[in-house]
């Protein structure tokens, strides 16, 4: 065990999920007892007693194989291991083996337990790593690829790392030493002019250096490796991962025509690429020093959400992953936004409404967001706030959040808006039964805080959130007028249980699974949800606290959850499909594809959701016409 400094620890930990997501008490708790492994490469790692308990990677690779030798995943910087250990004595032996010389954190096994068992977030987090392993293991065991095949023709552009550390010959090897510390990287390029010339890494500096006990002061051309093998941009992954292995290298130098620099590949990325997983994906995020290298770092999304179907995650928990990608996405930007235009004159949040609230966004969602002030700004204060807006909505839309058709952007000046505005338009949309007032309620009433300035945590959102349920249960027209907005619309069912298709257009003969299903069904969750006591915003969640509240029966209450879960299911396969083969994101479905079973399930999915709407007709539109 080597000494350890907790600073640094809360450093790292403060920036990588789950644990970003802790409290700052609950991180300082977590770590008393933490220690320092360094771990040889090709050692395994034995998980018995106290070290039988989570551990995190701070720098390095590492495989989790079999007893047999089979491998289940591999892991990297920012990943943690020992998952199995702690929550289910690893009933399948799993092992742990350095891929290269790595530093890793071991927590103390009771007090991650203790914050296991207080943290609903961190526990979830957790859960999911052992069910993704869990699936992983499996495929491994019956010989499966690991990867969908379209991820080894992607071009190395794809994935190569574009912020270069470079080097001339003429440097000394202390001299470089000091910068790949300082930019956290295991290499370094040498050029000569603007062409490449060499490379020296981590490896290089221990074996040419340090292990024959040559000077700090040696210059890089004594040590570095000169011509080094490298690509083209456009070369494929699956070329790339080929000739790394038959040359046995780490690192891989991209260059153009000209033998000029203009990328890096590293073993990492292809791990990274390869078994894509949110952890890395959220890691790679907060890295981005700009919104472009953010954008690149954001080509992966679609990927990521394929590989999520593929792995046959259920769809709730396939939206709440993307939510938390959504949210650590949108803070980095929100960060950049303001390393740009300085710290903002007052405390603000910054709020978003429908999918990404409820936590069921999925390819192709757009925007819907907003921003919170502390007070009414002056003028220099308000074009401060809608240079903030702009950089941010225009930054999330580069990066794959497309704008919002309807403008329901922090962009447009109509939703920037202090706590009492923002309290004064939900309570005019409440008292008002205009179509406008109606479908900015099905909106907006979907609500989160995912970023606050101060130091009040989302005070601020709560208060409007009672704000609004207080308003809500002193107005019954107000949800017996949003019940027939809701139930203005059917499940596309015609006589005889046939479907009602599109009738023409792009999408002719077949079923549009969002707003002919899901919609309907959020509709349906956003009524029961107003009429509770406690505030939830995802359409499950809402569901559930209306049978704690007694608002209505187990029984009609899981059909439907069973039906959301069903349509999620359907429109993520669909809009997969579609968008591997066209690139866009589509949620329409021909019947044709699915078999007579799934045809039936599917009728009869669209049947709870009628038998639900006849049951909320019946409870909120009692005494009104």
């Amino acid at each position: 065990m080597a000494a350890i400094d907790i600073p640094e620890v809360h450093k790292f930990i403060e920036a990588t999920p789950p644990f970003s997501s802790l409290s700052l008490l609950e991180r300082k708790q977590l770590l008393t007892g933490v220690s320092m492994l360094y771990v040889r490469q090709g050692q395994t790692l034995v998980l018995k007693g106290e070290a039988a308990t989570v551990h995190l990677i701070r720098r390095g690779a590492c495989e989790i194989r079999t007893p047999k030798g089979g491998l289940v995943d591999q892991i990297a910087d920012g990943e943690c291991f020992g998952v199995s250990s702690v929550m289910a004595q690893n009933p399948d032996g799993l092992q742990v083996v350095a891929m290269e010389d790595s530093l890793v954190y071991r927590f103390d096994k009771k007090r991650f337990m203790e914050t296991l068992e207080k943290s609903e977030a961190f526990g979830l987090f957790f859960e999911h790593t052992q069910l993704n392993r869990l699936r992983k293991l499996s495929r491994s065991q019956s010989n499966e690829m690991a990867s969908p095949a379209l991820q080894l023709s992607t071009p190395v552009s794809h994935i190569m790392t574009r912020q270069l550390i470079l080097a001339t010959p003429e440097e000394t090897v202390q001299a470089i030493a000091m910068r790949m510390t300082e930019a956290r990287v295991s290499s370094i390029l040498v050029v000569e002019g603007d062409k490449l010339s060499g490379i020296v890494t981590d490896r290089d500096l221990r074996s040419r250096i340090l292990a024959l006990g040559g000077s700090a002061d040696s210059l890089v051309k004594e040590v570095m490796t000169r011509a080094p093998i490298n690509l083209r941009p456009d070369a494929l992954v699956m070329q790339a991962q080929t000739l790394m292995s038959e040359s046995n290298i780490h690192h891989l130098p991209i260059v153009d025509e000209e033998q000029r620099a203009v990328g890096m590949l590293t073993a990492a990325d292809l791990l990274r690429h390869q078994e894509l997983s949110p952890l890395l994906l959220i890691n790679q995020i907060h890295r981005q020093q700009s919104i472009e290298d953010l954008a690149r770092v954001c080509k992966q999304w679609p990927t990521l959400i394929i590989n999520l179907i593929v792995t046959d995650m259920k769809p709730a928990d396939v939206g709440k992953v993307l939510a938390t990608v959504s949210d650590n996405l949108t803070r980095r930007v929100i960060e950049l936004a303001l390393d740009k235009l300085g710290k903002a004159p007052m405390a603000f949040q910054f709020l978003v409404f429908g999918s990404q609230a409820r936590r069921d966004q999925s390819l192709g969602s757009d925007q819907d967001n907003g921003l919170m002030l502390e007070r009414e700004p002056n003028a220099e204060e308000s074009q401060y706030f809608a240079d903030l807006s702009e950089f941010i909505c225009q930054g999330l839309a580069l990066c794959g959040i497309r704008l919002c058709p309807g403008d329901i952007m922090a962009s447009n000046p109509e939703w920037r808006r202090t706590t009492s505005g923002w309290q004064q338009a939900f309570s005019t949309w409440i008292k008002s039964s205009a179509p406008s007032a109606l479908l900015h309620a099905s909106i907006f009433f979907d609500i989160r805080c995912v970023y606050d300035s101060g130091s009040k945590q989302g005070d601020a959102v709560n208060d409007l959130i009672k704000a609004m349920q207080l308003e809500v249960s002193k107005n019954s027209v107000f949800l017996a007028t949003l019940t027939r907005t809701a139930l203005a619309s059917k499940p596309p069912l015609g006589f005889f249980r046939h479907f009602v298709l599109e009738s023409s257009g792009e999408h002719k003969n077949q079923l549009d699974l969002k707003h002919q299903g899901l919609a309907l069904i959020n509709d349906l969750a956003r009524l029961y949800g107003l009429s509770c006591k406690v505030y939830r915003a995802g359409t499950l969640d809402r569901i559930e606290q209306a049978i704690r509240e007694k608002l209505i029966s187990v029984d009609t209450a899981r059909n439907l959850m069973d039906a959301w879960d069903k349509l999620n299911g359907l429109r993520l396969e669909a809009q997969g499909r579609h968008w591997q083969a066209t690139g866009k994101a589509s949620a329409y479905l021909d019947p044709k594809d699915l078999s007579s079973l799934e045809r039936k399930h599917l009728k009869t999915t669209f049947s709870i959701i009628n038998d639900v709407q006849d049951v909320a007709q019946q409870r909120f539109l009692r005494g009104y016409s």
